[in-house]
């Protein structure tokens, strides 16, 4: 059985542990306050972009000066493993690197390697897994990151170096589930359109094949935007489920240390009050 002194300094480190999942919790919730309106703001842009697509349908080119030629050749796939920058956030990582280990790792043993994230840095450091490149993503990443990543993304592959590019990410569900996927990006799905012409009143200016050209690029620099801004919702998320169960946790060990303790002190006091009495009682 733990002594008083004991059971005091199990209280102060448990009540430390709770203020700092406290203050975490809170960092993490602005954060995905900052992540959230970042996404808000990017969402008409995205739907605008997305818009004028079912207009221009992407077709991967023949000519060789397109920005899609030149891969017929047999050449690794490429995998960008998205993750957090720190830890603290439950499962999240752990499912995440889980998850590609057994479909990337095992399914294609030559695949090209991206990492964005110091979490996905270390874990591919301390597991031997050679690394093409790192990008590193700030907690709440933005369009001069998305657009850097898509400009080396989109060199590798039509430079011919890789044959697809992949996202391994944790898609972000809601508050409470985050989900593993792979999601493809290069080459560019066909639209379901492709082929259709536009409506009549449709016009291009200087030209149809100039529009294209300067869209395609914008298009695939939104989706690594989105791409990046789900990790981050889910991350801070995680974060901040992990540290809010973590903080009640401490309160209520905290609570059972408190009632713990005074019920010793009663006992000591109960004691000493028999103690005296029965010395009294001798004389």
């Amino acid at each position: 059985m733990a002594t008083l002194r004991e059971l005091k300094k199990r209280l102060k480190s448990t009540e430390t542990t709770g203020q700092l999942a406290g203050a975490m919790r809170t960092v993490a919730t602005a954060k995905y306050r900052k992540v959230s309106a970042a996404f808000a703001s990017y969402a008409p842009y995205s739907a605008a972009l997305f818009g004028l697509s079912s207009l221009v349908p992407f077709e991967k080119a023949e000519a060789p000066d397109e920005p899609f030629a030149g891969n017929e050749e047999k050449k690794p796939p490429l995998y960008v493993l998205i993750s957090g920058n720190r830890g603290l956030c439950g499962g999240y990582h752990h499912e995440l690197f889980a998850f590609f280990a057994e479909e990337v790792l095992k399914k294609e043993p030559g695949a090209e390697i991206v990492v964005c994230g110091r979490m996905a840095e270390e874990y591919c450091r301390e597991k031997g897994i050679p690394v093409r490149r790192v990008f590193a993503v700030p907690d709440v990443p933005g369009a001069a990151e998305a657009r850097g990543l898509c400009d080396y993304l989109l060199g590798v592959f039509s430079g011919g170096e890789v044959s697809s590019v992949s996202f391994v990410h944790q898609r972000f569900i809601n508050m409470l589930r985050q989900t593993p996927e792979i999601k493809p990006f290069l080459p560019p799905p066909q639209q379901e359109n492709a082929g259709e012409a536009e409506p009549p009143e449709t016009l291009f200016i200087p030209d149809r094949e100039t529009v294209m050209k300067q869209l395609e690029p914008l298009m695939l620099s939104s989706e690594v935007c989105s791409v990046l801004l789900g990790c981050a919702s889910g991350q801070q998320a995680a974060t901040m489920m992990a540290m809010r169960s973590a903080y009640d946790n401490a309160n209520t060990s905290c609570r059972k240390l408190e009632t713990e303790i005074n019920r010793r002190r009663q006992a000591e006091v109960t004691t000493s009050v028999l103690e005296t009495s029965s010395e009294a009682g001798e004389y």
